[in-house]
């Protein structure tokens, strides 16, 4: 009696780990200052809370260091299939203020009571790095655009280094650069605006792009930017990097510049075949990216 009593008492608390460890793998969700915009998504038959970007701004407030993702959707009428452009405006708490852009087609899984009439687009992503320490952003509406956009902001893991994984070459057989940290050298792309890196990955679950900044003489120490992944012809995210110098590490063959800390960013595969490519969103800066893959 004793131990089936035990037995029915841990029952509650190992159903509590288990949905630690669930949130814990799904990503801890970030939540608004700006609660009463608040709406429930029905996607495939799940609950997820978003919140209403329409009129109104969206605050968060958080401590660092953390890998935010903000997943956005566009509120369209349901008899629209057509892929549609929604945006919005993205301020850090250094005042830099940012405009993400995405486009989307519908999809038929998603529903909500509050929009009667109306369904959601696919999700599109964005992601920042938020430093060590207190910090916020605000997430504000494009004046004049009509499109209604929910939003839904969540943590996800910092990646880890090479460990695992195997270095995956450019399709277009350029040579890449040799990056020295103390007595290793790993190979890097370099990359500038207005070029596409692309990758054609076989017989692996996930890629990592690991990208660092190339520091040059009129630079401050720290410094952000951007880059975007693509699926094909279609955008698979949008990545917000800030950095600083990694004193102890040089390019090989240019030692003139200085590489920043390694930032990355994942990509899940599917069993078909895709060709992914990796783009500099900033004019007049340079990157170096190495592309990692998960068997």
């Amino acid at each position: 009696m004793n131990q089936n009593r035990s037995c029915r008492m841990n029952r509650p608390g190992l159903l509590f780990l288990g949905v630690i460890i669930l949130t814990f793998l799904q990503g801890e969700t970030i939540l608004p200052s700006e609660r009463d915009k608040k709406e429930i998504l029905t996607i495939n038959e799940r609950k997820r809370t978003y919140y209403q970007l329409h009129n109104n701004s969206l605050t968060y407030k958080m401590a660092g260091p953390k890998r935010v993702e903000i997943i956005a959707r566009g509120v369209v009428p349901k008899k629209d299939y057509k892929e549609v452009s929604f945006s919005y405006k993205l301020i850090m708490d250094n005042g830099d203020s940012i405009i993400i852009s995405h486009s989307a087609t519908k999809t038929k899984n998603i529903t909500s009571s509050q929009h009667p009439g109306h369904g959601f687009t696919l999700p599109g992503k964005y992601f920042i790095n938020i430093p060590k320490g207190n910090h916020w952003f605000k997430i504000e509406p494009i004046p004049k655009v009509d499109l209604p956009v929910v939003i839904r902001v969540r943590v996800k893991g910092f990646e880890k280094g090479d460990e695992h994984r195997q270095f995956v070459q450019a399709v277009t057989g350029i040579k890449p650069k040799n990056l020295i940290i103390g007595e290793k050298s790993v190979r890097y792309y370099e990359l500038k605006h207005g070029e596409r890196l692309q990758f054609e990955p076989k017989r692996l679950n996930k890629l990592t792009f690991l990208s660092r900044l190339a520091f040059v003489n009129e630079m401050s120490n720290y410094e952000n930017y951007q880059i975007r992944v693509w699926k094909d012809d279609k955008i698979y995210g949008t990545y917000f990097f800030s950095t600083e110098k990694s004193e102890d590490s040089i390019i090989k063959e240019d030692k003139k510049i200085i590489p920043g800390k390694w930032r990355s960013c994942e990509v899940n595969l599917s069993k078909s075949k895709h060709t992914y490519s990796v783009e500099l969103l900033d004019k007049g800066k340079k990157v170096f990216v190495r592309c990692l893959g998960n068997q």
